[in-house]
């Protein structure tokens, strides 16, 4: 195959990981400014309350979504 059928494959890649590097930076920012805020501020308290209210809301929408999808999964009747 000739390199010109990579090429958008290349592109594709590097596109990905530009995102890759981005998300890393943001991911890493946005630890700090999270751990600034609740070890440094006095708005820790309510930060800890607020990262705990959206880890369970979090679970339990997960928990829902799984519980929804059971429920109107079509049945499979087997025949005898």
């Amino acid at each position: 195959m000739t390199s010109e059928f990579y090429a958008p494959m290349k592109n594709k890649r590097r596109g990905s990981r530009v995102a890759g590097y981005a998300l890393l930076v943001v991911s890493i920012l946005a630890f700090i400014i999270y751990a600034y805020l609740l070890l440094n501020t006095d708005l820790g308290i309510l930060i800890l309350q607020l990262t705990v209210l959206a880890a369970i809301a979090a679970f339990l929408a997960v928990l829902a979504w799984i519980g929804y999808t059971i429920a109107t999964a079509p049945t499979h009747q087997e025949d005898c």
